[in-house]
Parts: C-alpha cells; sequence; structure tokens
C-alpha cells in the first residue's frame, strides 16, 4: 500500500516558492476516511515527506510534527529515524522506520504538483474625492470628485497541490487520504502549517485521532 505514495519521488517539482502578492488560502478540497476502522485513536505518527530535495522534505517533516504535537498527538519526523543515504524513502526503509519507533500510523505526503495559471485582471474604474478647493455650492459636486481608473493587467497565480496518505501500522492498510489545494502562498512553511491543520481537524473529526 505504500508503494502508491512512495511513487510521488518521480515528480521532478521544487518546492521553494517566491514570496507572492495578493490572497492566499489553503483547503482540504477532498478527504476519505475508512469507517471500518475499528483500533483506538492514534496517539503517535511518523510524518513522511515524499520530496526530492532534503531541505524541503526535512523542513516539511519538521513543520508537521511541530503542528501536530501541539495537539496533543506525538509526531516523529522520518528523517530523524531514516538515513539521509536512503533517497529517495523506499518502502522498506518506511517499514522498518515504523517498526524502530512503535508508531500507530505514517502520515505520508506527497508534492503532486504546482501549476501556473494566468488570470486577467479586469480594469476598475471609481471616484476620488478632491480636498483642498473651495467652489460654490452649485459647482461644488462636480468639481469635488475626479474620475479614476485602474487600467486591466495579467497576473500569475500559483497553486499547490498536496496529497497526504494515512496508514495504520498494525494492519498496514490506508485509514485516510485526502487532497490540499493552496491559492497563491506567501511561503513554503505556510503551505506545510495550514496543511497539518486542515489534516489533523479531519482526522479527529473522523475519531481517527484522540
Amino acid at each position: 500500500m505504500l508503494r502508491k505514495s512512495i511513487s510521488c519521488t518521480a515528480i521532478a517539482i521544487s518546492f521553494t516558492l517566491l514570496l507572492l502578492s495578493g490572497c492566499s488560502s489553503t483547503k482540504l478540497v477532498t478527504s476519505w476516511s475508512d469507517k471500518s476502522f475499528s483500533g483506538p485513536p492514534i496517539q503517535k505518527v511518523l510524518v513522511v515527506g515524499v520530496m526530492k530535495n532534503d531541505i524541503q522534505r526535512k523542513m516539511y517533516e519538521s513543520q508537521f510534527v511541530a503542528r501536530i504535537n501541539e495537539g496533543g498527538i506525538t509526531g516523529i519526523p522520518a528523517y530523524t529515524i531514516i538515513p539521509d543515504s536512503v533517497k529517495p524513502y523506499s518502502e522498506e526503509a518506511i517499514r522498518k522506520a515504523v517498526a524502530e519507533t512503535g508508531v500507530d500510523a505514517a502520515i505520508i505526503a506527497c508534492l503532486a504538483d504546482i501549476e501556473k495559471k494566468q488570470r486577467y485582471v479586469p480594469p476598475t474604474y471609481e471616484y476620488e474625492p478632491m480636498f483642498g478647493r473651495r467652489h460654490g455650492f452649485n459647482s461644488y459636486y462636480g468639481r469635488s470628485y475626479r474620475y479614476v481608473s485602474t487600467p486591466g493587467y495579467t497576473t500569475t497565480d500559483t497553486i499547490v497541490k498536496l496529497e497526504t496518505t494515512v496508514f495504520a501500522t498494525s494492519s498496514g492498510k490506508m485509514i485516510w487520504a485526502g487532497a490540499t489545494r493552496s491559492f497563491n502562498p506567501s511561503s513554503a512553511e505556510g503551505i506545510v502549517k495550514k496543511n497539518a491543520d486542515l489534516i489533523i481537524k479531519d482526522m479527529r473529526d473522523s475519531g481517527l485521532l484522540k
């Protein structure tokens, strides 16, 4: 069951993002949980980031673990268990890390895509007040405002797509899966924190986390 997630390493995408202007948001666009899962709520997890760049992978695992630890769950970043020489993570390496740490579950996150989309922003028109001039009552309204327009322009939106899968270590079965989309994120760290918050909340709502 782990092979599907690990195969995401074939996607040669950088997780390094430039600071972007405009509104940013992250949403959980889809999720699934195993309704038949009967084990006790998960209390200890191994967090695995499937990314080709070592720095990006370690940043993801550390940020996610910090977030999940704040919620009372014990998280362990995979890079502290799996040697750096193992590139990319293999199913065997993850299974060995699971056995060494005694975790209840493994959370495997994959950077699925970074999409760039051009968008046209139409021109805007508005009245701007003018101060400091004195006019008679009859001409005051027409002369105290001026018409201002902003030309239209084309901008590029960045959409970061992350896919996350959770496996119960007792059975090796998938018990949760979800996908998030981040629109014009301001930083990679911000994506991870919001991504973790959404996943943790949904898993709690599903009864998978304590």
